[in-house]
């Protein structure tokens, strides 16, 4: 019965300790460290200042941004600067962690010690959550959002702001004159 008992209690105590397997989880347990500042935005107050802001500007540009960022829901944010106050085995275990519960890998930066990640978990062509993971030896970032943006949407962001690109190249660019008429005149 002791073996038992001593088992289980050991099984607890490591199921207890293991390392966050959501994004909601490694932000309550990273949040309050020393050098942490954290920052939480309910999806309401985005939804509600990305309406207001869209509907008071004129620039086609801001209201093209203000689409995709009206589907953005709950913003997590905690960040620190000028020391590294989570271990980077413990970001690895994390990372690992959430590419099991659906994570993809979207884009994967690293330049010496620095690491930039960027990870969405979809469904239903669906972005649902982002999580975008910066460490390196000077500090740490960890931006999580729900959202339902879709794929579409983002692909006509980039062509938006991709033919205004070309549009402004065109008007920049001389057009050719057409020559001056040099016909003797009667």
């Amino acid at each position: 019965m002791k073996p038992t008992l001593l088992f289980c209690s050991a099984l607890l105590l490591l199921a207890s300790c293991s390392s966050p397997k959501t994004t909601a989880q490694f932000y309550q347990a990273h949040k309050k460290r020393p050098g942490v500042t954290n920052f939480q935005l309910p999806g309401w107050a985005v939804w509600l200042t990305g309406g207001i802001v869209y509907n008071s500007t004129k620039n086609e540009e801001t209201k093209a941004a203000l689409r995709i960022a009206r589907k953005v829901g709950k913003l997590r944010l905690m960040a620190s600067e000028g020391a590294r106050p989570i271990p980077t085995e413990q970001i690895n275990q994390f990372m690992g962690n959430i590419k099991q519960n659906g994570y993809e890998d979207l884009l994967q930066v690293k330049d010496g010690s620095s690491t930039v990640n960027i990870l969405a978990r979809d469904r239903r062509n669906k972005i649902r959550n982002l999580l975008l993971l910066v460490s390196d030896e000077d500090g740490f970032v960890f931006i999580d959002l729900k959202s339902r943006i879709k794929y579409d949407e983002i692909s006509d962001l980039i062509n938006f702001f991709l033919n205004r690109d070309k549009a402004e190249e065109q008007e920049e660019t001389p057009a050719d004159e057409p020559p001056a008429d040099n016909r003797p005149r009667a």
